[in-house]
């Protein structure tokens, strides 16, 4: 029984297993170079650096549920950071700042149906920015742009192996295709996502989705609302997801109302906009997801040295 026990595989077998893969040390530099390309860019247009914070008493509440994760400290109950998305709005309320982005760790506590999806992690880097008195069409351009800069950096910078990892130099994209949510679904059904992303040959911009209350909706055309996503091509699914902001004090309770949030949670942030919160849009990019695109990675969590995969058995 005791030899048994200490030649089966371990934990820690697993985790070393995962950390000393021989192409880690490549995908890293591909998700270096993401970030110092992202900097360079967010600094030649202007955009400010947040740091991130990692505890909060307001924290995104998503469109799915994931496990609880919160502390008590201080007689308050602090949630771990889902995304900034509040913060940001907040902290435009500045009347000097006009833009900001931040490199915010997210904890997303996922459950198991998200395990093997390829494209979910239970900790991951999202590159969040946010402009005041812009529009979902300044946004899209901006996202364009950055996208495109990264991509040409990279292509600069390590094309030996980008070559040895995707088999090719990144493309730029001088079209993305836009479709809206309700007509891709009417025609694809209801994994409408998967099926184009798996078609297309470039990412593609993926508008109105009915999702959390701070997405603005539009008040000429009810049920429609101002958010958008980027879908990655060749199967590998979202990689952005952003909105303009509802920031009116009555709208903002409707929308809560519509999508059953508890207002006593948000009760702070809503003393706020009874005072004026700034009108802005913005999004935010998953680093992983980004790396494992360029690098045609199976699944998200080969971009990680210590496995953040929803349910990992691995011990770091």
């Amino acid at each position: 029984m005791e030899l048994e026990t200490l030649t089966k595989p371990t934990l820690l077998d697993a985790t070393l297993k995962h950390l000393s893969r021989a192409e880690l040390p490549k995908v890293l530099q591909v998700q270096q170079g993401i970030i110092r390309a992202t900097h360079e860019f967010m600094f030649k247009k202007g955009l400010t650096q947040l740091m991130p914070l990692m505890l909060s008493p307001i924290t995104d509440p998503l469109n799915h549920g994931v496990v609880d994760a919160t502390i008590g400290y201080a007689d308050k109950r602090w949630s771990l950071t889902k995304s900034m998305i509040f913060h940001k709005q907040l902290a435009l309320m500045n009347p000097a700042l006009e833009s900001l982005y931040i490199v915010s760790p997210n904890v997303r506590l996922e459950f198991a149906d998200r395990a093997d999806t390829g494209r979910h992690l239970f900790e991951f880097t999202q590159v969040d920015f946010e402009f005041k008195g812009k529009d979902r069409f300044f946004v899209m351009e901006f996202v364009e742009e950055l996208v495109n800069f990264v991509f040409t950096k990279l292509n600069a910078e390590i094309p030996e192996i980008l070559l040895d990892l995707r088999g090719e130099l990144l493309p730029v994209y001088e079209k993305w295709p836009v479709y809206r949510t309700e007509k891709l679904e009417a025609a694809l059904g209801p994994d409408y996502e998967r099926i184009q992303s798996e078609e297309a040959t470039a990412p593609f911009w993926l508008l109105n989705h009915k999702r959390e209350f701070y997405d603005k909706e539009d008040q000429s055309r009810l049920g429609t609302y101002h958010n958008y996503d980027i879908i990655w091509p060749e199967g590998y699914g979202e990689g952005l997801s952003g909105a303009e902001r509802e920031h009116e004090y009555k709208q903002l309770l409707k929308r809560m109302d519509e999508t059953g949030t508890d207002k006593e949670a948000f009760k702070f942030y809503l003393e706020a906009a009874k005072d004026g919160l700034p009108k802005t849009a913005g999004g935010g990019f998953g680093v992983e997801r980004m790396t494992r695109f360029i690098c045609r990675l199976k699944d998200v969590d080969e971009v990680t040295v210590f496995s953040r995969k929803p349910y990992t058995k691995a011990v770091f």
